[in-house]
């Protein structure tokens, strides 16, 4: 078994929100995940995106159920088939934290898409986080098996270009620095 480690540095250049699934306070109706006070984006996250970019370039023939395909291999499956992919949860790097407060507030409004007007009682407020330098860890095993898709898998970490919600609003763009660790 083979481990790769890679350090990962996510560019956010507009606003995000990843909503942190907590209730409305009477003014904010999404918030932002918080890691004492200040935004991050989760491992799971990322691992997610990851997932989805590998099966577009691998072309991956998934069958719901027990599956042997590279992409269940790689991140897991259903029965007794664990995850070989780990990754960090990335948190601002630190001057980022120190320097400035990190939230904003933004003001969003429903559109009625027949009538073309804005709905009725539809004013909604995002919380969303500034554009900053996230860092984090990404931790692979590999096998015999799951070797040959390592550059493929290298690709989907780079190919994330957007993260949390709002991305058609303009929201969450990013850009994805890769660098291997060498032992």
């Amino acid at each position: 078994m083979l481990l790769k480690r890679y350090d990962v540095k996510i560019e956010v250049m507009t606003p995000f929100n990843i909503a942190s699934g907590e209730d409305s306070d009477g003014f904010v109706d999404k918030k932002t995940v918080l890691f004492k006070g200040q935004p991050y984006i989760p491992g799971s996250t990322i691992k997610g995106k990851i997932r989805s970019n590998f099966c577009k370039i691998a072309s991956i023939e998934h069958i719901d159920g027990i599956c042997d395909c590279p992409a269940c291999n790689i991140f897991g499956g259903q029965g007794f088939k664990p995850s070989r992919i780990y990754v960090n949860d990335f948190t601002l790097e630190k001057c980022e934290a120190k320097e400035r407060k990190n939230l904003l507030i933004r003001f969003g409004n429903a559109m009625d898409r027949y009538k073309k007007t804005a709905k009725e009682d539809a004013l909604f407020v995002t919380e969303v986080a500034r554009p900053a330098l996230f860092t984090g860890q990404i931790t692979v095993y590999f096998d015999e098996n799951t070797l040959n898709y390592k550059e493929d898998l290298e690709l989907a970490i780079r190919m994330i270009d957007s993260v949390g919600n709002g991305r058609s609003r303009g929201y969450g763009r990013v850009k994805v620095y890769l660098e291997e660790v060498t032992q």
